[in-house]
């Protein structure tokens, strides 16, 4: 049996009665490291929180074993149960729908034990999540390639009234993750070596989208847009400040990961919870004090 295991978005305490049992009697645990990465990482002394937690040694799948080694991971889950732990909830990338395609492909059964994920925890914001329309991805410019196919998208959710979430680099599908990414140098000599890791805030987020704004010139949005920046959510230090693109731009919202929801038409209850994390006199003020 191969279990695919969500582990929610805050530390190794979020996994689930369900998913917890699954791990401990698997005899091979594999941690995803590439479409994600878990806030609470690996301890000093090179032993993670969660192998104390499962009392399991686990094994990190970067990108090059996800991608070009799973064959590997589905031959043992043949023989034995297997768990595949993914950051957030399972489906969140399309190596996490390959993996179960060619497990089935060869008769391995498959059980998938979800749990919370960005999708659905930017609704503590207030925006409703019925409210949204297409999810994009705004990936890093350099200096020859500067996509821009994310603007008809937030174009289109504008003009229905809808919310846009931009993904950045968080949780299970956070696209723009530079975790493991081989050099073109290296690459173009036939041997990898990797970049070291690089996550995009949401101060690059909106320069660059404020760019591509200028170039096309369509006023899809503006540096006077409504948006909610989310830092680190679904943890214990998760900072969420709500403002226009430029106010924004100048708010340090410390470490990664970070994600950004444009604000569409609002219902008066979604302006009323938004107040709480609005930029006040020039100062931060958010709802600290408020479970929700």
């Amino acid at each position: 049996m191969l279990y695919i295991v969500g582990l929610g978005l805050g530390d190794e305490k979020d996994i689930t009665l369900r998913g917890l049992e699954a791990v401990k009697k698997c005899g091979k645990v594999y941690i995803e490291a590439y479409t994600s990465l878990l806030s609470f990482g690996l301890s000093s002394d090179g032993l993670s929180t969660l192998e104390k937690l499962y009392g399991k040694s686990i094994t990190l799948a970067d990108r090059e074993m996800v991608e070009e080694k799973a064959d590997e991971i589905l031959s043992e889950a043949r023989g034995s149960d297997v768990a595949f732990l993914v950051v957030g909830d399972p489906f969140g990338a399309t190596t996490h729908t390959d993996l179960v395609v060619r497990a089935k492909k060869i008769g391995v059964n498959v059980k998938v034990i979800h749990n919370a994920s960005v999708m659905n925890a930017v609704g503590v914001c207030g925006l409703q999540l019925y409210r949204y329309g297409e999810t994009v991805s705004l990936p890093f410019f350099t200096e020859t390639w500067r996509p821009d196919s994310f603007y008809e998208k937030i174009q289109r959710n504008r003009g229905l009234g809808l919310h846009t979430l931009c993904l950045l680099g968080e949780f299970a599908i956070f696209t723009d993750i530079r975790v493991k990414e081989p050099t073109l140098e290296s690459l173009c000599r036939g041997r990898k070596q990797y970049e070291p890791p690089k996550y995009m805030t949401i101060n690059t987020a909106i320069e660059q989208l404020l760019e591509v704004e200028q170039m096309r010139g369509e006023s899809a949005y503006s540096e006077c847009t409504q948006c909610v920046g989310f830092a680190r959510v679904g943890s214990e230090d998760q900072m969420i400040v709500a403002g226009t693109m430029r106010q924004l731009q100048t708010i340090n919202f410390g470490t990664p990961l970070h994600c950004l929801v444009i604000v569409g038409q609002t219902h008066p209850v979604e302006e009323e919870m938004l107040e709480f994390y609005k930029l006040k006199g020039g100062s931060m003020q958010q709802i600290e004090n408020v479970t929700v």
